[in-house]
C-alpha cells in the first residue's frame, strides 16, 4: 500500500503541473527513488499507469532511477557508497533497526547522504 499511497501522490503533482503549464499531454515523468524508500520500481510504474488512465499523461513514459545510498561518516570522515549492497541485508528492512556501517572504519556513527529520496524529478509535456 506504500507504494500506492506514493504512487497517488505523484500522480496528482504530475497532473496539476501540465494543468499549470496548459499542458495537453504528458510525455514523459522521470523518478528518483532511494534504495532506503523502500519502493518498488515496477510497482510504482504499475500504479501510475493505473492512475494515470483517461487523464492527460494517459501514455507517458515512465522512467525510474534508482539512486543508491552514500553516506558519510562522522568518525573517520569517509564519504561514499556503502560495502555492503541493501539486496544483501534481510528483508524486510526497517531502517530504526537497521544500522549502516563504515566501510573504512566499521563506525555505526554515519549519516545518509543520498538514498532516502523520492523525487519527481522532471515531467516533459506536449504544450497545447
Amino acid at each position: 500500500m506504500h507504494d500506492l499511497y506514493i504512487s497517488q501522490q505523484i500522480a496528482r503533482e504530475v497532473i496539476k503541473k501540465a494543468e499549470e503549464k496548459e499542458g495537453s499531454e504528458v510525455l514523459e515523468v522521470k523518478i528518483k527513488l532511494g534504495e532506503l524508500t523502500h519502493l518498488n520500481p515496477e510497482q510504482i510504474k504499475f500504479w501510475l499507469k493505473e492512475l494515470f488512465r483517461k487523464t492527460c499523461a494517459s501514455g507517458a513514459k515512465i522512467l525510474i532511477e534508482k539512486t543508491p545510498v552514500t553516506i558519510r561518516c562522522k568518525n573517520c570522515g569517509y564519504r561514499g557508497r556503502i560495502e555492503k549492497a541493501l539486496s544483501e541485508y534481510e528483508y524486510p528492512i526497517s531502517f530504526s533497526l537497521f544500522s549502516l556501517n563504515c566501510p573504512e572504519c566499521g563506525s555505526c556513527e554515519v549519516e545518509v547522504e543520498n538514498g532516502r529520496e523520492c523525487m519527481l524529478e522532471r515531467i516533459k509535456l506536449k504544450v497545447k
